[in-house]
């Protein structure tokens, strides 16, 4: 290395480390588009999946009864459409001062289980929707739709046939 941080004259370490961050940016970009999720799609599907929406109001039930599309937060993802509503009451557990569990229900709260259907692709290990959104159980999805704003649990997915 001379005086002016050069390597034989020639290369600099200024050189060399942009040199490695381009490289390690191409390795990142290549990771992240050339997952298994997006290469390894079989075919399109019709799905439903079941969201667990806890301890709403009677509000949020009446709006999430009137159906319709869903999206994400930023509407730009079709999550697909309402079919179905079912409704329980809402329980919260508890402990009692002899340590004994209960779950009694929450007056005026519920837990609502909607049922979506929606079009995406099958792969090997998951499904996916046709925006890239991946559909798993216990992953959390936020709803908006005309109606309603709230979010829930997967807590299944089915292909129809």
């Amino acid at each position: 290395m001379d005086k002016n941080g050069k390597i034989k004259g020639k290369v600099s370490i200024i050189d060399i480390l942009v040199i490695l961050l381009i490289i390690v940016v191409i390795v990142g970009v290549a990771a992240r588009y050339g997952s298994k999720i997006t290469t390894a799609v079989k075919s399109d599907k019709q799905f439903e999946y079941v969201l667990s929406v806890e301890n709403v109001r009677d509000y949020t039930v009446t709006a999430l009864k009137k159906m319709g599309r869903v999206t994400d937060k930023k509407s730009e993802k079709d999550l697909g459409e309402i079919v179905d509503v079912q409704v329980e009451n809402a329980t919260q557990q508890s402990i009692t001062a002899a340590g004994e569990v209960k779950n009694p229900e929450t007056p005026g709260r519920y837990t609502c289980f909607v049922t979506i259907r929606a079009t995406g692709k099958e792969s090997e290990d998951n499904y996916i929707l046709s925006d890239s959104t991946e559909l798993s159980v216990g992953r959390n999805v936020e709803l908006y739709s005309k109606y309603v704003k709230t979010s829930g649990d997967i807590k299944s997915v089915k292909v129809l046939d």
